[in-house]
């Protein structure tokens, strides 16, 4: 097999993912077991340390390599072998999360990192403390999230890194840190927020003047990322509903987002959305409805998906065992102790965090001074929240349906994990399902409580090992009676579709 650092020079020579050559060349093996029997012959496709994988006569095999023994012109290298993990896909991750996470990964096992190995950095090799003998290799690969998609089901890479989530049966997808869009300004604009509405309407050219948004007579400068960027992508399935558009004339296109802010910071005309974890130097506008709500993207707002334009930041693998240093670093990356990581890269974290019903009096004054508030629901839902802390898990669905957001999968896994620890023995977790205001309220309603019931199904299904007499699930539906947001745009609606965990 190649090495790590051979096939990322050829791949950062190439300047795309999808121009990378095959990860190993394949080539003849013979496996036959230790103890005699039938041998195997194949073309080897790859090995970790722990497994062979081959294409044989039989189909595609995998063999303990402990329970084998390797002949042939294919067979590696087991003295000197250094397990390869390929990451690949977007830059926002590959530059400020990816190092903070390889370098606690390296702490958590005792492992000293060796920067630079590669090609401008594109290396990780990690070693034991003392030593230089390098006990596994991580690469780092250019491109963005699309390329690094792509990359991973040709088989290129094992870990895409992506800004986007995907619905694709072939690959698993774990969510390892949030971010949000936000609308930026220059430090000196004074705009005080800007309506979903007013944003797709100036992404889309519609407004190119402050004055329709409450500001001075004076033409509105838009800055947006290259067509092709993954940020570009997510701005537009959030905000236009996956509508292309071209851009306004007079638009600025920048590269990066860092340069994105910087322009826009230093544009007293500029406006633009981009990641809040990239806003900086320029000034974060609060998103302001119709219906008088004001949002930021606050960490609480983000975990609970409350803010609109919430973004979970994605780890996608293929369907298929992964090195052992690669599931190592995925347990690492997803669990807890990364945590702190991920909030002191600028990122939000997935620590759970509880807010006390008596704490959500904002949410319930907008819900009485909705134009079809109902009352009577509302005085059921409190009766059925009081005494209760709302948690930050939160699970969301599309229009009409009961399938969750991949976000909200990687919810369903934290509460089973969370149920299966007995973190809530004792306890009572009511599933308070919500739907947007479109369509008939009964229809809402059945639909609401039918979405936390599904919740309710997925978290078991995910929790084998979870006892039901220590925690009880209770299953409530309130149809459109707590909007979050307002009903006029599809960002709106979607922050309304969820399914909330309450604790009693």
């Amino acid at each position: 097999m190649p090495s790590l650092a051979l096939r990322a020079a050829a791949l950062a020579a190439a300047c795309l993912l999808s121009a990378a050559p095959d990860r190993a060349a394949a080539q003849d093996v013979t496996l036959s077991p230790q103890g005699g029997g039938l041998a195997l012959s194949g073309t080897l496709l790859s090995f970790d340390g722990e497994f062979y994988r081959i294409d044989s006569t039989f189909g595609i095999l995998t063999l303990d390599a402990q329970a084998v023994v390797c002949a042939g012109p294919g067979c590696p290298d087991l003295t000197g072998f250094v397990p390869e993990v390929l990451l690949g896909g977007s830059q926002t991750l590959a530059r400020r999360l990816l190092p903070a996470l390889l370098d606690g990964f390296a702490a958590a096992q005792g492992l000293t990192v060796l920067h630079g190995a590669g090609e401008q950095g594109a290396e990780v090799a990690l070693a034991a403390s003392g030593e230089e003998r390098v006990l596994a290799r991580f690469g780092l690969l250019g491109g963005d999230s699309a390329q690094g998609l792509a990359a991973l089901q040709d088989g290129r890479i094992d870990i895409a890194l992506s800004v986007r989530a995907v619905r694709d049966p072939g690959l698993r997808a774990r969510v390892i840190a949030l971010d949000a869009l936000v609308p930026v300004v220059a430090p000196d604009n004074t705009l005080p927020a800007i309506g979903l509405r007013d944003l797709a309407a100036v992404l889309t050219g519609e407004i190119d003047n402050w004055a329709a948004l409450g500001g001075p007579d004076l033409p509105l400068r838009l800055h947006l990322r290259d067509a092709d960027a993954a940020v570009q992508l997510v701005i537009e399935e959030r905000l236009l509903a996956g509508a292309q558009f071209p851009a306004p004339p007079g638009a600025r296109r920048h590269p990066s987002d860092a340069a994105l802010a910087a322009a826009v910071a230093a544009d007293p005309l500029g406006l633009a959305v981009t990641l809040q974890s990239a806003a900086a130097p320029a000034r974060v506008l609060p998103l302001r409805g119709p219906c008088g709500v004001l949002r930021t993207a606050t960490p609480l707002a983000a975990k609970a998906g409350d803010y609109p334009l919430t973004v979970p930041l994605m780890m996608y693998t293929r369907m298929e065992r992964l090195p052992l240093q690669a599931r190592r670093f995925l347990a690492f990356a997803t669990g807890g102790p990364a945590q702190a990581l991920v909030a002191a890269a600028g990122f939000v974290d997935q620590t759970v965090t509880a807010q006390p019903v008596a704490e959500q009096g904002d949410r319930l004054a907008g819900a009485i001074a909705a134009e079809d508030a109902e009352l009577d629901e509302l005085r059921r839902l409190v009766a059925a929240l009081q005494g209760t802390q709302r948690l930050s898990y939160t699970f969301r669905f599309e229009s009409g349906v009961t399938e969750m957001t991949p976000q909200s999968l990687a919810n369903v896994e934290r509460l089973a994990e969370a149920l299966e620890a007995g973190r809530y023995a004792g306890r009572e977790l009511v599933l308070a399902g919500f739907t947007d205001g479109q369509g008939r309220r009964d229809i809402n309603l059945r639909l609401s409580a039918q979405r936390a019931e599904a919740v309710r199904r997925a978290v078991l299904a995910e929790a084998p090992m979870f006892d039901p007499a220590r925690t009880v699930l209770r299953v409530e539906g309130f149809g459109p009676a707590m909007p979050l947001d307002c009903d006029d745009t599809y960002a709106g609606r979607q922050v309304n579709r969820r399914v909330e965990v309450w604790l009693r």
